[in-house]
């Protein structure tokens, strides 16, 4: 009798502890849970900072390309011009 009163007494020691394990790894896992959730909502805001952070990147590119064009077209222009005043010596020249 004392041998069996011995292994109930250890089952509930054992049984205590493993819900103890089961109270600690339920609050262990909402935890996580918590943490999991906070993360994925991070990554999802930090994505869309990337996406914002791209479009600027175009539109800067973009832009640059524009403003590299007005620049080399405004150049492009005085060449000519300075062409034409050439030209218009020459003929000048000719019509002596």
């Amino acid at each position: 009798m004392s041998d069996l009163k011995s292994i109930v007494v250890s089952l509930e020691g054992k049984i205590e502890k493993l819900v103890d394990l089961h109270h600690r790894t339920k609050k262990e896992l909402s935890a996580l849970k918590t943490q999991s959730n906070h993360l994925t909502q991070t990554i999802d805001q930090q994505k869309q900072t990337i996406k914002e952070l791209e479009e600027k990147s175009k539109i800067l590119r973009l832009s640059k390309s524009l403003s590299t064009t007005n620049e080399n077209t405004y150049e492009l222009k005085l060449k000519i011009n300075e062409l034409i005043r050439e030209v218009d010596k020459c003929i000048s020249l000719l019509n002596k």
